[in-house]
């Protein structure tokens, strides 16, 4: 588990970082993608700048991920994050997430807007769910499930694109008719 975890396995999803390099100090932006559990691929004009050791800093955090460059051709760096290292790694999460693929609708409490995607890791407290248009949605939504009774309440912990990490509120709650 790393910083950039919210990105992981997500093919064509990008996000903005800062990179500081340990080795000469150099400090740049780039975009990181191709996020995996071993590493990344970041992009920027001024990334030959960078030696072997980084830290990669996500939004606002105020911690870095420990990283190491592997190889930098053009405008590319390849990069890796060493095992067992726990860096930004700490993981929030309270809970074990488990894998899983299971079609969900997210719609406002209104149901007036409605996407369609699919929860890919789930817990107790908690889902990541992979769908388009998710910053058209407010911070509070409802996700209906086939196999349960009635839609659950979830509130957005972070989102982007692509994805979504959601926060589940175990309440009745009716919907909007």
């Amino acid at each position: 588990m790393h910083g950039l975890a919210h990105l992981q396995d997500q093919e064509d999803v990008t996000e903005e970082v800062l990179v500081i390099d340990f080795d000469n100090l150099a400090c740049i932006k780039a975009t990181a993608s191709n996020v995996s559990e071993w590493g990344c691929k970041l992009i920027a004009d001024d990334v030959n700048e960078l030696r072997k050791n980084i830290g990669i800093r996500v939004g606002n955090t105020g911690k870095l991920t420990k990283a190491q460059v592997t190889a930098v051709k053009g405008n590319e760096a390849a990069v890796v994050f060493p095992r067992g290292e726990t860096g930004t790694v700490q993981d929030k999460r309270r809970e074990r997430r488990n894998k899983v693929s299971i079609p969900v609708k997210i719609a406002d409490k209104d149901g007036i807007t409605e996407i369609s995607g699919t929860i890919v890791d789930a817990g107790q407290n908690g889902c990541r769910v992979t769908a388009k248009g998710f910053k058209s949605l407010p911070e509070e939504v409802m996700l209906t499930i086939k196999k349960f009774d009635k839609p659950v309440l979830g509130e957005f912990v972070w989102r982007n694109d692509n994805s979504a990490g959601l926060r589940l509120v175990w309440e009745t709650v009716e919907p909007a008719s």
